[in-house]
């Protein structure tokens, strides 16, 4: 800045830039909770991959339980095969008692491998039917998932225009306010919660609604010293304008 600009002018470049701030920090704002819109969509899909590998991994288990099944069937089988012949050489009693007694047992552990077997294939076709199902539930949670994202990406890239805009129109202030006041608005502004310049009228901070010193209120209206409430430490300005930049109601305490 070649030439210094009166107080009075460089507290209108600060009211421009209070008010660009303010939506500045509104949309940055915005841009944080984005990533939050996308979590319960996340989360759901987390939910539906862990609930489909819990199930495929069950019907892995009845598939290899059904196959140890089956080998056993067949391992049983072929003993009974042998106990029957064995059966049709026995030479005395004992033999054959030894031997039916065998076949019997065989038998029966035959037929609780049958009823194992069928079991297995009952439990695979409803683990199959419910795996399907939350395939289908998985792909409907996967493409919303994709939609809210595509949604959120494009607030995110319209949000962040908006930003580039704000920031852009910024800087043609900036140049405009000495750089101790601007040093001293920020640290008043981030202090404050967003707010480092407010209008004093009636002799009253707008900015928590209390009384200003009337010799300060007096310096005020001349505009050529800068103030700050001596309550809220904001900077003060008398506006051109009786409702300023906040309404009366607009109490930021």
């Amino acid at each position: 800045m070649n030439q210094q600009l009166p107080l009075v002018e460089q507290l209108k470049k600060l009211e421009q830039l209070q008010e660009l701030d303010l939506k500045i920090d509104h949309i940055k704002k915005n841009q944080k909770v984005l990533p939050a819109t996308l979590k319960a969509a996340e989360d759901a899909l987390k939910k539906g991959k862990a609930s489909f590998d819990a199930k495929n991994h069950q019907l892995t288990e009845f598939e290899k339980l059904s196959r140890q099944t089956q080998a056993a069937l067949e391992l049983n089988q072929d003993r009974l095969s042998r106990a029957i012949a064995k059966l049709e050489s026995v030479q005395n009693t004992q033999e054959f008692q030894a031997a039916s007694k065998e076949m019997e047992q065989l038998k029966k552990l035959s037929l609780s491998l049958d009823e194992q077997k069928k079991k297995s294939s009952a439990d695979i076709e409803l683990c199959q039917k419910d795996l399907a199902q939350l395939q289908a539930e998985l792909e409907k949670l996967e493409s919303e998932h994709g939609r809210q994202a595509q949604a959120v990406l494009g607030q995110d890239q319209a949000l962040g225009a908006d930003l580039d805009q704000l920031l852009s129109e910024r800087g043609h202030y900036v140049p405009g306010v000495e750089p101790r006041i601007l040093a001293q608005y920020d640290r008043i502004r981030h202090a404050r919660g967003g707010i480092g310049l407010v209008p004093a009228v009636g002799g009253r901070c707008r900015g928590c609604n209390m009384m200003v010193p009337p010799q300060v209120y007096i310096e005020l209206q001349r505009g050529n010293i800068l103030h700050q409430c001596p309550s809220c430490n904001r900077i003060l300005f008398v506006p051109a304008v009786p409702q300023g930049a906040l309404q009366q109601s607009d109490v930021v305490r």
